[in-house]
């Protein structure tokens, strides 16, 4: 233990200005005083709402006369501030995969139905995703938490996803072709059904998987003054991957001489999307360097000379999440022992993706069978039929303004979040989503009924970006974290991927809950009745429930509270 150091007058006759951590930041190589005015920054863009502050405690640099390098010496938090290019680059991942969404949603119920898959083994497809991603995503997390490669913890996690997520579009969007050279025949396609079938269930997975590692990936390298920026970034090339997504699968390629050059409307898309996915893939990757998390075996030792006594300084780096190897055990017992904060932000975070996709899974019906009054079991040379398949139609045009708009809004999310609070942020969301859709079930005039799609975006992009911004706050708090001393060290993966597993457990109720309120009021309108009361539901949540800041002290402030505490 290192002794108080005892004040000289010298010294302070010397230095009258200077404390000890200004002296140490005169003399250490590397160590700018633009960190101090970094750290400030995020203060000044919130003096409307000065109870927004986060309280960031950075670690101070080491004492002069350290022989150690100082490339070794780990700071703790402080990062240097990144560029618009660096976050760009570091969101592309969510471009890549919005992208290869778009394409799953809007080609594979063609392409499995013109095989011939009974309809009773279709839900079964989107089913198997949601409920793997569910098991898996803590442990993945918490696996990418305690990671050990040179090439950081996070990104091999994003390489091997985004490599399976690419195998499993391979999969999807040439089974059929694969199950032709295989043994399949003109009326058998049994090998083109499984093959596609397999490529869902792993582009699903991985591509979902992907956004944990992501996310984590962005907040390990970035100061919290631009974790908020680089949130909204990743939530607007989210939008915009959509939106392209839609564009590129609206356009009929047969007609073109690219897409008969390169073998239809299934090839043509496959090559974007890949080309997509590969390049977001490396741009991510490249983006920003990690600092690889030090194994706790491998120990560092700096001599410190600090007033002409010599100190042995153990520095271990970020291995404090190394020290116990990962268990089931300890992973559960992480879960069990949640904080009521995280506890209550993923209640509200399932209410918000329960609203959303329910109505997402089943906008194209709805425009197809409420809208234009169509019927999809109609002969298909019906009329009927046919006002089905337009329907269809304008409602991917519709599923393109809500991604544009989710982008649009993501955008300008920065320069809200300067006026209004994150509470109020929130209500508005829910608040607009619910209004939407509700509005949407009263109203059969098709240009109404695309402006509401403004409002689906907006939820988008706020499930997107504010769970994690505020889980970004709570990590600023000791008392949320934990620390090592007590045992009680939480891991941002495993607190990221739990706010992750609300998405598939809502993907799994929305499969379970939809076919029978669908058969029980007799129409999609439904689904829509569904998704605006949650969304209401989550308004009131949101308000009430969730804890938006967490003091830095033992207890939380008065006004930091949420209105009405949970037992």
């Amino acid at each position: 233990m290192i002794p108080p150091a005892v004040a000289s007058p010298a010294s302070d006759a010397l230095f009258p200005a200077l404390s000890s951590q200004d002296l140490w930041r005169t003399q250490v190589t590397g160590y700018s005083g633009s960190i101090t005015r970094h750290i400030s920054h995020r203060a000044n863009n919130f003096k409307r709402h000065p109870k927004r502050r986060k309280h960031i405690r950075p670690s101070p640099p080491p004492p002069p006369n350290t022989p150690c390098p100082i490339d070794q010496i780990h700071f703790g938090e402080i990062h240097p501030e990144r560029s618009f290019r660096e976050l760009l680059f570091n969101g592309c991942i969510l471009f890549g995969i919005e992208f290869s969404y778009a394409m799953e949603t809007a080609y594979v119920t063609p392409v499995l139905l013109q095989m011939g898959l009974p309809d009773q083994l279709y839900g079964m497809v989107w089913f198997i995703s949601p409920i793997l991603g569910f098991l898996l995503q803590p442990l993945l997390g918490a696996w990418s938490d305690r990671c050990t490669s040179p090439f950081g913890r996070r990104r091999p996690f994003i390489l091997v996803l985004a490599i399976g997520a690419l195998l499993g579009l391979s999969l999807m969007l040439n089974g059929r072709d694969i199950g032709t050279a295989l043994t399949d025949t003109v009326n058998n396609h049994k090998w083109g059904i499984a093959l596609t079938i397999c490529g869902v269930i792993l582009m699903d997975f991985c591509a979902d998987s992907a956004d944990n590692p992501s996310h984590a990936y962005m907040m390990d390298v970035c100061s919290p003054s631009d974790q908020d920026r680089g949130l909204n970034i990743h939530a607007l090339l989210a939008g915009l991957g959509g939106g392209c997504g839609y564009v590129v699968g609206g356009i009929n390629w047969d007609r073109t001489g690219f897409g008969r050059a390169v073998g239809g409307q299934l090839r043509v898309i496959y090559v974007f999307t890949s080309a997509a996915l590969m390049i977001a893939t490396v741009l991510t990757l490249i983006s920003i360097p990690e600092r690889p998390l030090q194994s706790f075996s491998k120990k560092k030792v700096a001599n410190i000379l600090l007033n002409g006594v010599k100190y042995d300084s153990e520095l271990n780096g970020s291995s404090e999440l190394s020290e116990q190897p990962l268990s089931m055990k300890l992973l559960c017992s992480t879960i069990c022992r949640m904080p009521k904060p995280l506890r209550n932000l993923c209640v509200n975070h399932f209410l918000g993706w329960l609203s959303f996709e329910g109505m997402i899974l089943f906008y194209t019906d709805f425009m197809g069978e409420v809208v234009f009054q169509g019927d999809p079991k109609a002969p298909h040379d019906s009329k009927e039929y046919q006002k089905y398949n337009a329907g269809v139609t304008m409602g991917c045009w519709g599923m393109c303004i809500y991604a544009f708009s989710a982008a649009f809004y993501s955008a300008s999310l920065e320069k809200l979040e300067e006026y209004f609070s994150i509470r109020t942020l929130y209500f508005i969301a829910y608040l607009a989503f619910g209004l939407g859709t509700g509005l949407a079930t009263l109203s059969r005039n098709v240009y109404v009924i695309l402006s509401l799609c403004v409002t689906y975006g907006i939820l988008f992009s706020t499930l997107c970006t504010l769970p994690y911004s505020l889980l970004c706050d709570y990590y600023q708090s000791k008392k949320f974290a934990g620390s090592n001393e007590d045992g009680t060290k939480r891991g941002m993966g495993v607190d990221i991927s739990l706010l992750s597993c609300q998405y598939f457990l809502a993907q799994i109720l929305v499969s379970m809950v939809m076919g029978p309120l669908t058969a029980a009021v007799g129409s999609a309108n439904g689904v829509m009745y569904f998704a605006s009361v949650v969304s209401f539901v989550g308004c009131l949540y949101s308000s009430l429930c969730v804890v938006y800041e967490i003091s830095p002290g033992e207890e939380m402030a008065e006004e930091q509270q949420p209105l009405m505490l949970s037992a």
